[in-house]
């Protein structure tokens, strides 16, 4: 599994710690952001996990083997064309057949109006002192103030603001990293998928669960839209215009070979799903943020909150157990939406070593983060009564 533009190696070093048996990659051209990354490593003591101080024209001549995963967050948009191409590049080289590439980048046209926004904070730092967390604040701020006059472009985008007011609530490193940056390009999903498409990477989806979602995202009248377009990519570019979409985390794969809708459920039927810590077991999710628009559903999810609790369990035993009315597939999508609100995971199938998994959140605990890894669901979450 490989990381290109890895910095403090967070994110990698909680994938690594949910999956003992991988080998965890990290690349970055930021020495001091690597020193961290390490002392991360000297803490833990996680042997599966290594960092590569290189940039990506420098890493791409090196003989590396072959990786299964390649991920890229966000750094296709903080780049220049240049560093873009080679990452190409490196995934055209390094990518496993069936492999899979994941990028997140800005996307329009949830991002079109951060444009200006973005490049006013940056010509603001260049002329100002301090570290960049200083200067992003002290950029950020005049920007906010700018809102304030409600003129112009936040005349324009008035939503805007509270934009700019959740951004204000992040930590000031976060917001240095995110938008002062020299290149900062939002995207077009139509230009990305014909871009790795030449490379045989063929798009699959996107990461993010809710945005596979259609029938609960997207309105009738889009989705009778999006069903008479022919091609992927004029089928994306409706649905971020409907969606506003600020962020795509695309999933490409080498070399795909489709699998049939029998392949599909064979899968589905492996998986056992259990509990996340924060699931409102018990609750009425009738006043629930995240899934209490979806009334019809509503019982469902109660119930299989409820039958979880006692047991993990397959979508096929979920099904006799629970005696629901339902079709295999809609109950697949069911379990998605709970994943996405962060109430049920897949469940690993290896068993945890709970002496990596300790290390792991202890040190998040060290580092004041609220991410924890959970082994025996491969993954790490952020909870909001870290424990």
């Amino acid at each position: 599994y490989l990381e290109l533009g890895c910095a403090m190696g967070i994110h990698l070093h909680l994938t690594a710690s949910a999956h003992p048996n991988g080998h965890f990659v990290g690349v970055d051209f930021n020495a001091q952001q690597l020193m961290v990354a390490q002392e991360g490593i000297e803490y833990t003591q996680i042997q599966n996990v290594e960092f590569i101080h290189a940039g990506f024209q420098d890493f791409l001549t090196q003989d590396i083997e072959p990786f299964d995963f390649i991920v890229t967050h966000g750094v296709w948009s903080w780049v220049s064309e240049e560093n873009q191409h080679v990452i190409e590049q490196i995934v055209k080289k390094l990518l496993k057949p069936n492999g899979v590439f994941y990028c997140a980048y800005m996307s329009h046209p949830g991002a079109t109006g951060l444009t200006s926004v973005q490049k006013l904070m940056f010509e603001m730092s260049r002329n100002l002192q301090g570290d960049s967390s200083t200067k992003a604040v002290q950029s950020l701020n005049l920007v906010r103030r700018l809102g304030q006059t409600k003129m112009g472009l936040f005349e324009h985008v008035p939503q805007l603001n509270q934009a700019l007011a959740e951004l204000a609530q992040d930590k000031p490193n976060y917001i240095a990293h995110d938008f002062l940056s020299e290149h900062w390009q939002p995207q077009h999903s139509a230009d990305m998928i014909r871009r790795f498409g030449q490379h045989q990477l063929a798009y699959s989806a996107g990461a993010g669960i809710m945005e596979n979602l259609d029938a609960i995202s997207l309105s009738p009248d889009v989705r009778k839209i999006v069903q008479s377009l022919p091609l992927v990519p004029l089928q994306e570019t409706v649905k971020d215009i409907a969606r506003h979409t600020l962020q795509r985390q695309d999933v490409y794969i080498a070399q795909r070979q489709k699998l049939t809708e029998q392949q599909q459920r064979n899968v589905y039927d492996q998986l056992k799903f259990g509990l996340l810590p924060d699931a409102p077991v018990g609750k009425k999710l009738k006043q629930d943020a995240k899934v209490g628009h979806i009334e019809d559903a509503l019982p469902i999810f109660e119930a299989i909150l409820k039958f979880l609790q006692h047991a993990d369990a397959t979508i096929s035993q979920l099904q006799q157990q629970l005696k629901l009315n339902i079709s295999h597939k809609q109950l697949s999508e069911v379990l998605l939406v709970l994943v996405w609100a962060g109430y049920i995971h897949p469940m690993y199938p290896s068993q945890p070593n709970l002496e990596i998994e300790t290390a792991m959140n202890t040190w998040m605990v060290a580092q004041e983060l609220s991410w924890r890894c959970l082994q025996k669901f491969g993954t790490a979450i952020e909870l909001k009564t870290a424990v």
